[in-house]
């Protein structure tokens, strides 16, 4: 039972977007730019990975560079990061690394963001005419970006009324209801019962 459980668990918080321009960078020869997008959840979740988008189906496809990315609450504090790159495992359009496991709540709006700088070669999607989110994630997302070029890897302050900034995204585990982990638990009960 364990098995299954977790071999299906895992979601994509970005299962797809249309429309939308590719950018670099948010200021011109900047250094390094956190964009991204901010959301919250309709259940408890358990962010696992962030990734960054890999420009697949577009003219350069494929990431040239690794860039950080990170996950912030609503008061700007850093709660998970990591990078992702070329050589990390792709999922849909999204190259992933492992971060440190994070708890995500209703009632909390987080933000998501990935650095790019001018020399990086990659790219991310603005204004997308449309997204598909996981059922976990409410629809209410907004496009972010920092207060001025040259910031490096800093919480992006900055909110714009489009749906996002797709850079970065990010993979989850759903936490299972009270009554489904009794039964996890009531199955490990037995199955260390049948073992002696």
């Amino acid at each position: 039972m364990l098995v299954t459980v977790a071999g299906s668990a895992t979601g994509q918080a970005v299962t797809g977007f249309s429309g939308g321009s590719e950018f670099a960078i948010f200021y011109g020869a900047s250094t390094g730019d956190v964009v991204g997008w901010r959301f919250d959840v309709n259940t408890p979740i358990i962010l696992t990975d962030i990734g960054v988008w890999n420009g697949d189906n577009q003219l350069t496809p494929g990431l040239t560079s690794t860039h950080r990315v990170g996950l912030w609450d609503s008061g700007g504090n850093l709660l998970t990061a990591g990078s992702a790159g070329p050589g990390d495992p792709v999922v849909g359009g999204w190259n992933y690394g492992d971060v440190a496991d994070v708890i995500l709540t209703p009632g909390e709006r987080y933000t998501l963001g990935a650095m790019y700088s001018a020399d990086d070669d990659d790219g991310y999607i603005s204004s997308p005419t449309s997204m598909s989110l996981a059922p976990e994630i409410n629809a209410n997302t907004n496009g972010v970006f920092p207060a001025a070029g040259d910031l490096g890897f800093v919480f992006p302050t900055e909110d714009s009324t489009n749906l996002a900034r797709l850079g970065p995204n990010f993979l989850f585990t759903p936490i299972p209801a009270p009554a489904s982990l009794a039964l996890l638990g009531l199955g490990g009960v037995a199955a260390c019962r049948r073992r002696r």
